[in-house]
Formats: C-alpha cells, structure tokens, sequence
C-alpha cells in the first residue's frame, strides 16, 4: 500500500495531466465536501473554494455534499462509491460535459482508507481528470 507521500506525488502528477488535456481553458471543477451527523460544511466548502481559486479552477455550480449517517459516521463511511453526491460526481466526469476534476478540503473527504483512496486515483488518472485538495495528504 502505498503512504500518502507517494499519494500525494501521485495526486500531483494526475492534476497535471488533467490541466494538459485542457489546454489553455481552465479548468471546471466540483466542489465536494463530506459531513458527518450534525456537522457544517460551511468550513469545508470555503477551503475548497479557495484551494479552486488558487489554482485557477472554475468552480461549477451547486457544490455536492454528502451527509453520513450516524451507522455510516462510526464505519468512517470510507467507500465513496456508496455516497450518493461523490458518485453524482464522477458521473459528470465521466460524462459529457465540462467538468474535468473535483475540489475538496483533504483526501480524508474521498476516503480515509488509503487502499480505497489509491483506487479512487486511479480512478482520476484514468479519465484524465484531477482531484485537488485544499490540505494536501501529507498536510497536518
């Protein structure tokens, strides 16, 4: 398995190849944010909207957000296929249409689970896409 050094490197590599395959438009992005029972993702959304800002990332509109519930919240709901929001998200990258990555707090709001994330990141390379991070993996 690799540690979120090599995962963060990974990330780095498949964010540039996504900006490539666009040439000189920015990027359309989606924000994502995960909450667990009873938590905001105001603080989340915010960070993400700056992480797009910085990168010049054209953010599209709604951002998506999944609540887990209370059972889903003690699993650390770790598999972001069974999230209705996250799924909706892939979707529109796969899909026709201008939205080529996603924008999140940390790679926590994909998966802690770093097998599921490593899958998750293939996942982006394969489409050619790109998942920025606002706190990088190995940020503290």
């Amino acid at each position: 398995m690799p540690d979120l050094r090599a995962l963060k490197i990974r990330r780095r590599r498949i964010n540039e190849t996504a900006v490539d395959v666009e040439g000189e438009e920015p990027l359309q992005v989606v924000l994502y944010a995960l909450a667990g029972p009873d938590e905001d993702v105001h603080d989340q959304l915010a960070v993400a909207r700056g992480c797009a800002a910085a990168h010049a990332l054209i953010v599209v509109n709604p951002p998506i957000v999944d609540t887990l519930d209370y059972i889903d919240a003690r699993t650390g709901g770790d598999d972001p296929l069974l999230r209705r929001g996250y799924t909706q998200a892939m979707r529109m990258i796969a899909g026709p249409g201008p939205v080529r990555g996603v924008v999140a707090a940390s790679h926590g709001t994909v998966s802690a689970a770093l097998y599921v994330y490593d899958a998750q990141l293939t996942w982006y390379a394969d489409h050619r896409a790109g998942l920025w991070l606002a706190r990088g993996e190995t940020d503290i």
